[in-house]
């Protein structure tokens, strides 16, 4: 600081001179006034000579070296940005570290575009205001501008020549002093590095002991960078993730507040994925005197036909792009690029098969674990790597996306223990931004990806249904891209289909499977009303639809599937069982239940020479034929039956199997009907709490007309209505609130209870 006292002095000096010619001057006259002027002139031209000198000789700056002009430490002008929504919880923290330093440098991360430099900004300009102190702003994408912005510091703060020219030429130890000067300052300061990506410049920061002045003043750094062992032990990590909808909605009515009200602000935020960046781009383009898109609706209308790319662009000057850190694509490659230099060679064809994916969706790790990874990164899928090594490939290709925040990591775990993560809306769409070749290859990789997954999960064991309900999403966003994939890959897709929309019927989601099928036949219909996986998905639309109570259209749906089965692949073909199965019960469900056991009987007998006595699909048929023999007047013998089937189910399924839980049910209430109302409570009461344990509270089978209907039909028959109408209140009041009051088990609860029933 002695050159600044030094200069103050000099300055000091010459005011004073100035003042007294000043005097002079009025007391000699205008005759004499040209020649003191002349020599006020000199004499100030003299000044700043002295001045200009002395600055040079406090920061070295003499000979060639004083050419150097250095780098602005000035914060960019968008530290004077309006407003700053949704992040007033990461403004106090920051305020707080500048008020009362910890020695711990904090880092802001996230995603590029989330917001990190705004908010260091915001931070920047308070300090400036409301505090009166130094803040400098580094701008460090790259060691060469790190080292400009340093040098520039030191003679700020009075660096002789010889620290400069080390800290120039890059010297660890002329650094560590510089952070000894801010350490011993006597005022408070903030110091921001900026866009500091680059992790051989981060290492190299860290090993020259920046935390150390970090107790005296607030260091600062915004960084894409998001794994906390690569910045030391002393740091803060502050992860930036996008704005809630209500902020982000708040951000484009500020910035356009002619555009629309707030609900379609709020599609147009859900479409960007609330990423701050995104909706600063879009609020420019509609906030312009000349918009080419006036309304939040037709600006999201553009987004969805045209893309990230040509939508979300920064507005130019002269329609020159923008800085690319200002365009929410750009900054991601950016991104690619350094991993690309790290030796992550895959990271960039992985991201692009990821965006296939559904967006903001869960992806299990367990995706990358499928055979189809050898051939994505590179192998021939035979030989050159083994499994661990493949993993290996996956794990490090990971960490390098999650570190730049191009994939999210989720605490929430898979099925299997392991992490999950996934995509943020926008990087999906500006993944998918390739050449249609290019698009399609990938398109067709993740479909090998989830093909395997899936093949391995079998969608009636209900533990295995939580993987069902992770893969589907992501195979409705795979159809969207029927039209690229050609008819292999489409059949394959198809296949897939089939098996979701199976388990979620199983899982009770059968709404959701009749529209998963519903748009897969849309997609794929050019293979072929009689294509063998139309057929089959045709097969499962129709037991789903039987599910939701609408036997008489699940009959004609499975009869002509039967038709054509029958036709194609002959009537003891495992898939014709399959269907006759199914019609059977349709049959049975519209009140001919001596025409199902007609039907069941044979497929039974088939199946059992097929499959065997304890194949699941030969005891799903032996279940259902227990029943129509019951509701064919045959009580005794159904009992028989239910006995020995829950047995084998217990040994072969297991006793907590969904299976095991229906035979178990369709006993007790094949007892309410025979007026066993004893027996049936006997099975019920355990049942509940056993469907509760295993499936949950909400699922539709505990939820359902069963079991609790029917242990309140047992209990009215016994006389104890106060017991059965507390029981029925409160399964009305779950299945109203998670099934809706039209749902035909909600009815059948008022009605049993003596309520309206709608």
């Amino acid at each position: 600081m002695r050159w600044t006292r030094q200069r103050i002095t000099l300055v000091g000096v010459v005011a004073i001179i100035v003042v007294v010619v000043a005097v002079v001057l009025m007391s000699e006259g205008l005759d004499r006034a040209d020649k003191w002027a002349s020599v006020v002139g000199g004499g100030a031209t003299v000044a700043g000579f002295l001045v200009a000198a002395l600055h040079r000789r406090a920061a070295g700056g003499v000979g060639s070296d004083a050419t150097f002009m250095g780098a602005s430490l000035a914060a960019p002008a968008g530290a004077g940005a309006a407003h700053i929504r949704g992040r007033d919880a990461d403004l106090r923290h920051l305020r707080r570290a500048a008020r009362r330093p910890d020695g711990r440098v904090h880092v802001l991360t996230g995603l590029g575009g989330v917001g990190k430099s705004s908010l260091a900004m915001r931070t920047c300009r308070w300090f400036e205001q409301h505090r009166g102190r130094s803040a400098w702003w580094i701008a460090a994408e790259d060691r060469a501008g790190l080292t400009d912005a340093l040098v520039s510091l030191a003679e700020e703060l009075g660096a002789g020549r010889a620290q400069v020219t080390a800290i120039r030429e890059g010297s660890a130890r002329a650094v560590e002093q510089l952070w000894e000067v801010l350490r011993q300052s006597p005022r408070r300061w903030l110091l921001v590095f900026d866009n500091l990506d680059d992790q051989q410049v981060i290492a190299w920061l860290v090993e020259s002991n920046v935390a150390r002045c970090a107790g005296r003043g607030l260091v600062l750094v915004t960084s894409r960078i998001g794994r906390p062992e690569v910045w030391g032990g002393a740091r803060t990590m502050v992860e930036l993730t996008p704005l809630t909808v209500a902020d982000a909605a708040q951000v484009l009515l500020d910035l356009a507040p002619g555009a629309g009200d707030r609900p379609a602000a709020q599609r147009l935020a859900r479409d960007l994925g609330c990423l701050p960046l995104a909706l600063h781009l879009a609020g420019a383009n509609l906030g312009s005197p000349f918009p080419i898109w006036p309304t939040f609706d037709e600006y999201r209308e553009a987004f969805h036909e045209r893309g990230v790319q040509p939508v979300l662009a920064a507005p130019g000057v002269g329609g020159d792009p923008a800085e690319p850190r200002a365009n929410v694509t750009l900054t991601w490659e950016m991104s690619l690029s350094a991993l690309d230099g790290q030796g992550l060679a895959h990271c960039r064809t992985l991201l692009r098969v990821l965006s296939h994916f559904a967006p903001a969706v869960p992806v299990p790790q367990m995706l990358l674990h499928t055979e189809p990874v050898r051939a994505l990164l590179g192998g021939d899928g035979t030989a050159d790597r083994d499994a661990l090594a493949v993993r290996r490939v996956v794990q490090n290709t990971l960490e390098g996306l999650a570190a730049h925040g191009l994939v999210d990591r989720l605490d929430r775990p898979a099925p299997d223990g392991a992490r999950m993560f996934m995509l943020h809306p926008l990087v999906a769409e500006a993944g998918r931004i390739a050449a249609p070749e290019r698009a399609a290859a990938a398109a067709r990789a993740a479909v090998d990806l989830l093909v395997a997954a899936v093949a391995a999960r079998r969608f009636d064991d209900n533990a295995e249904w939580r993987w069902f309900g992770l893969f589907a999403p992501h195979v409705e966003q795979l159809l969207r891209y029927s039209g690229v994939l050609g008819e292999q890959s489409l059949t394959k897709l198809v296949w897939m289909v089939v098996r979701v929309v199976a388990a979620n019927t199983w899982r009770g989601q059968e709404a959701a499977a009749v529209a998963l099928a519903g748009s897969a036949l849309r997609q794929a219909d050019h293979l072929g009303p009689d294509h063998p996986a139309i057929l089959a998905l045709r097969n499962e639309r129709g037991w789903a639809i039987g599910r939701l109570g609408r036997w008489a259209e699940a009959h004609t749906e499975l009869t002509q599937v039967c038709a054509a089965r029958t036709r194609r692949l002959g009537p003891g073909h495992l898939d014709t069982l399959d269907t006759r199965h199914k019609l059977a019960w349709a049959t049975g469900r519209l009140g001919d239940w001596e025409s199902a056991q007609a039907q069941l009987e044979p497929v039974l007998r088939a199946r059992a020479a097929t499959l065997g006595d304890d194949h699941p699909d030969t005891l799903h048929t032996r279940c259902c034929l227990a029943w129509a023999i019951g509701r064919c007047g045959r009580p005794e013998e159904a009992q028989r039956r239910y006995a020995e089937i829950i047995a084998v189910r217990e040994r072969v399924l297991g006793a907590d199997h969904v299976e095991t839980l229906d035979a178990r049910h369709s006993l007790a209430e094949l007892f309410v009907l025979c007026e066993r109302f004893g027996d049936a409570e006997r099975l019920l009461r355990p049942l509940i709490a056993d469907r509760l344990r295993v499936l949950g509270a909400d699922h539709p089978e505990t939820l359902d007309t069963r079991p609790r209907y029917w242990l309140a039909r047992a209990l009215l028959e016994q006389g104890r209505r106060r017991e059965a109408r507390r029981l029925l209140r409160r399964l009305a009041r779950d299945q109203q609130r998670h099934l809706g009051p039209e749902h035909a088990a909600t009815e059948a609860t008022l009605t049993l209870l003596g309520a309206p029933t709608s």
